[in-house]
């Protein structure tokens, strides 16, 4: 049976066809999984724009923060703090919510006769699926156990600062590592093209 690599050789496709079509495969291409298997291979891919505007946005929000007066940081600790405790009640009653329904199915697992001896190991399986989805999902020990820092309008603000300075340091180095990713895939998919005609040079 062709693979997807392999199903257009029927057709009469080319060496170099053939060869391009294998070159989505690999890693220089991996931008394209999504594509069309008869999409082109362009002669250069251009680097992800995402961590540049991460950086934008963080920057932003630093000159914010630096421009915060101590009273407009005090309000927002304070609304960071309600907000933080609001999430953590929420989760943990999503957690309860989710093991009843978990249980709930259980119950009906258990509760349910297998029409043969086969369909023994079959309900041993659900109940084994619904057990370790409780153990996984439903353990709310973290959320239970933490406490939520109340910081001082300056605390906070401190934070908020080193926080954002952070994802600009890491989305700086990121947009770094895309950029040589792509110069990188760039340079192996047009040496490709040299090594099978030196008119695609």
């Amino acid at each position: 049976m062709p693979t997807g690599y392999t199903s257009k050789i029927k057709d009469g496709i080319s060496f170099e066809q053939f060869v391009m079509q294998c070159a989505r495969g690999m890693g220089a291409c991996v931008t394209m999984w999504s594509e069309p298997w008869d999409a082109p291979i362009p002669d250069e891919f251009k680097p992800s724009d995402y961590h540049l505007k991460k950086i934008k946005e963080a920057e932003e929000e630093l000159a914010r923060l630096k421009a915060m007066s101590l009273d407009d940081a005090e309000r927002a600790a304070h609304e960071s703090f309600k907000a933080e405790t609001e999430r953590i009640g929420d989760r943990i009653k999503e957690m309860h919510d989710l093991k009843a329904k978990y249980l709930d199915m259980l119950s009906r697992v258990r509760a349910w006769e297998p029409p043969t001896p086969k369909h023994h190991e079959f309900k041993e399986f659900m109940v084994d699926q619904i057990r370790r989805s409780i153990e996984i999902d439903c353990d709310d020990s973290y959320y239970r156990d933490k406490e939520v820092n109340r910081m001082s309008g300056l605390e906070w603000l401190r934070a908020e600062i080193a926080r954002v300075s952070h994802n600009i340091e890491y989305h700086t180095k990121k947009n770094t590592e895309e950029v040589e990713r792509a110069k990188s895939r760039t340079e192996w998919i047009r040496a490709l093209r040299r090594s099978l005609s030196p008119k695609e040079a």
